[in-house]
């Protein structure tokens, strides 16, 4: 089974870092970057753990960066000491343990599965989406959807194979007739590439359509195990 991706944002690993980097590469596959933006420079990982202990400064900056370049991404901020206002999802002071650090992400990482209902789930080919949690599920991977991202995911899995227009989207996601500037759409459209595309800048399945909009192109056709049953009920109906 596929560890979840874990960058690890660290400038001076120390002894510290030491005892609990060990257990979380028995748990996750880590990256080490040493600033945020060799962190976004990364292709989107299943979580964050920036360490500003090792940093000498607060984090705070670098942890709003984070949050911002990489949407719904959970991350978790290691601090000196508490009070310091952070967009993380969590933030630790020593003294912690390895193992408290490893459930809190596995909280955030927590299988949803078992939360979803046929109300909440959009299934489009190999992707699933959580309507109610805005999660998306590609190849058993989770992540975590800003609600105008989940917007936006929403409307291309529901309308799969269809050329949409950049005027309809700003309308449908950000509720404006306002198309002059659509930095704002395609900041998200990149977004989601990231998290749906092999390679972002060779896409195979969100395809740009020039001076039009967007398509999403998905394989919705049932797999062949189901494809099969319909055979076999009528052989029972004979």
């Amino acid at each position: 089974m596929t560890k979840p991706k874990l960058i690890l944002v660290e400038r001076k690993p120390g002894r510290d870092t030491e005892s609990y980097l060990a257990p979380l590469r028995r748990h996750f596959d880590v990256i080490c970057v040493s600033s945020g933006k060799q962190a976004l420079e990364q292709a989107m990982p299943d979580a964050i753990v920036l360490n500003a202990l090792s940093l000498h400064s607060p984090g705070v900056r670098i942890a709003k960066q984070l949050k911002v370049g990489m949407p719904g991404v959970p991350l978790i901020h290691l601090v000196s000491k508490g009070g310091e206002e952070s967009a993380a999802d969590v933030v630790f002071c020593p003294p912690f343990t390895s193992r408290k650090l490893i459930s809190a992400l596995k909280r955030l990482l927590r299988p949803m599965e078992a939360e979803m209902t046929p109300e909440s789930l959009l299934r489009c080919g190999h992707v699933m989406m959580n309507l109610s949690r805005r999660v998306l599920v590609i190849d058993g991977h989770e992540t975590a959807l800003t609600p105008k991202l989940a917007a936006l995911v929403e409307a291309f899995l529901r309308h799969p194979g269809e050329t949409l227009d950049r005027r309809w989207l700003m309308k449908q996601v950000w509720n404006t007739d306002y198309v002059e500037d659509t930095r704002t759409l395609d900041v998200h459209v990149r977004w989601f590439r990231r998290v749906i595309e092999p390679d972002p800048n060779q896409p195979r399945f969100l395809k740009t359509v020039r001076g039009v909009g967007y398509r999403l192109e998905i394989d919705t056709s049932p797999p062949e195990k189901e494809l099969e049953i319909e055979p076999a009920l009528a052989a029972l109906d004979m």
